[in-house]
């Protein structure tokens, strides 16, 4: 069944894009008789796709909800939820239970089954969410494909946890894997005119930002045991476990990331060349103020709209400004116990490295109006799972999850990073900026 709606969308695709080049072939004339008659009959082909696509998801949904549970993990508890009003649940709590009945069901048995494992576990409403939202993928990738709805539950949850999410990046979609759109690189300007002299014409210079989706994989291995024994702690902790996998590996790379045709560029490189300052080398109260200030004003005079500025450090450079104090002994920043640096947000991330430089000790500061900051989402993430793949833990240790009772479980999620101005991003590099660097404090 998911089969054939995947090819069927396939086919519209390509009927759509066949409908598209007779267009971009004709322009701004009329369509020639031969074109007019071959654009009528893709239109109707397309009508026709329509009507099977919406048959086949009909049928899909109604195999699911008609399928029988399958058999529970041993040890699991015998017991069916019955239907039930729509819980108000935490962000990422839907996309974790998504994970844990493909998780229980390894896959077995398609939807229908997975379906199945939901209704019994969480009741028939978020069954039906989840045939609604779920197809079985039959690219290279395998798994199952979660689709925009629970993509975004997963991405709420993860705006807290990524620094440049938190800021205030606006998530674009980008529904077909890209998306072009317009950035600029200069102002327009206006002049004073005499009585009937000419309006001088000018307008902001401009370019594109071209969003790619890259491919983001993460192993998270759960244990068995929390899949036999469901509750909502349960929840909690694969929702935790799959948010810190992927979270730190944006973090990481949308900050500092050099970017590459499989990964985005980070803040670092997507900020104009002019707008990467050096800190002053002698640390001192006013030297801090006026490094500050100097990330500030790169924006200002570019003319960014500072819809939603702030600052990303990293908590070695927090803490030595939340201790930072001036002659007289007052803290030179109090208001980062209100979470601002002067009049600004922060947000604290170990993804910003305090070991730069040649003596390893100086770090980073960013300055960004995130609002100019977009992040695409492809909006749609792939799960699959293995009860007999091995994976490298923290400890840098091969395990096997056949042999530690554990369901090894890969989501892969489509993102990108772009900015909508070249100036939107001020870096402070060689900040040696950590606590006891300023003499007699």
């Amino acid at each position: 069944m998911a089969d054939r709606i995947t090819a069927l969308h396939a086919a519209r695709q390509n009927n759509i894009t066949a409908m598209d080049g007779i267009l971009a072939a004709a322009g701004v004339n009329d369509l020639t008789a031969e074109q007019q008659a071959e654009y009528d009959r893709l239109r109707a082909e397309d009508d026709r796709l329509t009507a099977n696509i919406d048959r086949e998801t009909d049928m899909e949904r109604r195999r699911a909800a008609s399928a029988r549970p399958i058999a529970p993990l041993p040890g699991a508890a015998s017991r069916t939820v019955p239907a039930q009003a729509e819980q108000k649940l935490e962000a990422g709590v839907r996309f974790a239970r998504l994970t844990q009945a493909v998780a229980a069901t390894r896959g077995v048995g398609g939807m229908a089954a997975i379906c199945a494992h939901a209704e019994k576990t969480w009741g028939s409403s978020f069954a039906m969410q989840a045939a609604d939202n779920m197809q079985e993928s039959v690219d290279v990738q395998g798994g199952f494909l979660v689709d925009t709805d629970y993509s975004t539950d997963l991405i709420a949850a993860l705006t807290p946890a990524v620094a440049v999410r938190k800021m205030g990046a606006v998530s674009v979609p980008m529904p077909k894997g890209n998306l072009s759109t317009r950035k600029q690189t200069g102002t327009s300007s206006a002049s004073w005119v005499g009585e009937r002299q000419p309006i001088k014409t000018s307008a902001p210079t401009g370019g594109n930002v071209l969003l790619k989706a890259k491919k983001l994989a993460g192993l998270v291995p759960i244990t068995n045991d929390l899949l036999r024994y469901n509750s909502i702690q349960t929840d909690q902790f694969v929702r935790n476990d799959i948010v810190t996998q992927m979270a730190l590996a944006e973090d990481q790379q949308f900050i500092r990331g050099q970017g590459s045709d499989y990964a985005p560029s980070g803040l670092r490189y997507l900020a104009a060349a002019a707008n990467v300052i050096s800190a002053t080398a002698a640390v001192s109260v006013q030297s801090v103020r006026n490094d500050l200030g100097s990330m500030r004003l790169r924006l200002a005079n570019n003319n960014i709209p500072m819809l939603a500025p702030g600052y990303i450090i990293n908590p070695t450079v927090a803490e030595f400004l939340s201790q930072l104090q001036t002659a007289t002994g007052a803290l030179a920043f109090p208001e980062m116990s209100e979470g601002r640096i002067g009049s600004y947000r922060y947000a604290v991330t170990t993804s910003v490295p305090s070991n730069l430089g040649d003596k390893g000790n100086a770090s980073e500061l960013y300055f960004a109006d995130f609002a100019q900051i977009m992040i695409g989402d492809a909006l749609q993430t792939t799960l699959a799972v293995s009860t007999e793949a091995s994976y490298i833990d923290n400890e840098g240790q091969t395990r096997s999850a056949f042999q530690n009772d554990e369901t090894l479980v890969r989501v892969i999620e489509a993102v990108d990073l772009g900015s909508r101005y070249d100036a939107a991003i001020a870096v402070l590099t060689g900040a040696v900026w950590f606590p006891g660097a300023v003499a007699g404090q």
